[in-house]
C-alpha cells in the first residue's frame, strides 16, 4: 500500500468519525501530505483486516508538538488508541519536546474516556470559524479609515526576517522558534505568505492555505505599534472579497483568551462553527 493510499483512507476515516460524532477533526492536513524533513507530521496508523481503525497525527511546531487522533466508530473501546499513543511516544522522545499538547474537539463524546486516563491539564481552547455573509453586521461592511493606505501582497523572499519578527511579537514567540516555525511552513504547498502594508510599509501579515474551495486565514498579525488603526479588518476584508471572487470559504482560528481578535473577526462575519480543546501532558 502506498502513502497515498494510506491517507486516502485517513481521509474517509476522518469522514466517518466526523459524521458519527457530528464534530470536526483538526488534522492539519497541510503538514499531513509531507514528510517531517519537509516540515510535515508524523503519523502512525491501525489497519484490520484491510480497513483502517486507527490513526494518530503528531505535528511539531518549532518546540511544540499536538497529537490528534480518531478510532472507526463500531472498534472502540478495544485499546486501539492506547496502543498507538504507547506506540508514539518513541516518536515524542525522538523530538525533545518542550510542550506535548493533546487536541479533541470540546463536542466529542468518544474523548474524554481516553483523555482522563492520562497526566493532563486543561491549556487552551480555540474556535474555528468561517465567513458568513449573512452574519456581517450591518453597517459593519463599510471599509475601514486604514482601507485606503493598506494593501495586501504576496512577501517577497528578502522580507523573511519580517515576517520572522511579526510573528515573534505577535505570537510572543523566541526568535529561534518563530524562525523555526517559519523554515517549516516553507516547505508546505497550497499557501501564501501575505505582507500587509500601509503607507507603503510592513504592517502585519497572514498566510493563507487553500484546498478545495476554502481558504484558511492562518499566523494573522498586526505589527503591535501599529494596531487600532483598522489595518487589521482592512485586511480581513480585503481577504474576504479576494477569495469570495474566486468562490472559495474563508475560515480561520481564535483562541478563546484572545477577544480583541474574537470581536474583530464577527464583526467581519465570521461565526463560531467548532471548538479545539488543548491538554498539556505533564508525564
Amino acid at each position: 500500500m502506498t502513502t497515498a493510499d494510506t491517507l486516502q483512507d485517513i481521509e474517509e476515516l476522518q469522514q466517518r468519525c466526523e459524521q458519527y460524532e457530528g464534530i470536526s477533526l483538526k488534522l492539519n492536513w497541510d503538514m499531513l501530505r509531507h514528510s517531517p524533513e519537509a516540515g510535515g507530521a508524523e503519523w502512525l496508523v491501525t489497519y484490520e483486516e484491510d480497513v483502517l481503525v486507527g490513526f494518530i497525527g503528531l505535528y511539531g511546531f518549532a518546540g511544540e508538538m499536538e497529537v490528534c487522533g480518531m478510532v472507526r466508530p463500531g472498534y472502540r473501546r478495544r485499546g486501539i488508541f492506547t496502543s498507538l499513543w504507547e506506540r508514539a511516544q518513541t516518536i515524542i522522545k525522538r523530538n525533545n519536546i518542550t510542550t506535548l499538547l493533546l487536541n479533541a474537539p470540546a463536542a466529542s463524546l468518544s474523548a474524554p474516556g481516553f483523555l482522563k486516563t492520562l497526566p493532563l491539564v486543561f491549556n487552551h481552547a480555540e474556535y474555528q470559524m468561517k465567513w458568513d455573509a449573512a452574519a456581517v453586521p450591518q453597517g459593519s461592511a463599510e471599509a475601514s479609515s486604514a482601507a485606503g493606505a493598506v494593501i495586501l501582497r504576496p512577501a517577497r523572499e528578502d522580507e523573511a526576517p519580517i515576517l520572522i519578527e511579526l510573528d515573534r511579537e505577535g505570537f510572543d514567540m523566541t526568535q529561534e522558534d518563530a524562525a523555526e516555525m517559519f523554515e517549516q511552513q516553507q516547505h508546505e504547498a497550497l499557501q501564501e505568505h501575505i505582507m500587509i502594508e500601509m503607507n507603503g510599509q510592513p504592517a502585519g501579515k497572514m498566510r493563507l492555505w487553500t484546498e478545495n474551495n476554502e481558504t484558511w486565514i492562518y499566523g494573522f498579525t498586526v505589527d503591535k505599534k501599529l494596531r487600532g488603526l483598522g489595518i487589521g479588518r482592512s485586511a480581513l476584508q480585503q481577504t474576504i472579497e479576494r477569495e469570495r471572487r474566486n468562490y472559495n470559504g474563508v475560515n480561520l482560528e481564535v483562541a478563546l483568551d484572545n477577544p480583541n481578535a474574537l470581536k474583530l473577526y464577527e464583526s467581519c462575519g465570521f461565526v463560531i462553527l467548532n471548538k479545539q480543546d488543548y491538554y498539556r501532558y505533564t508525564g
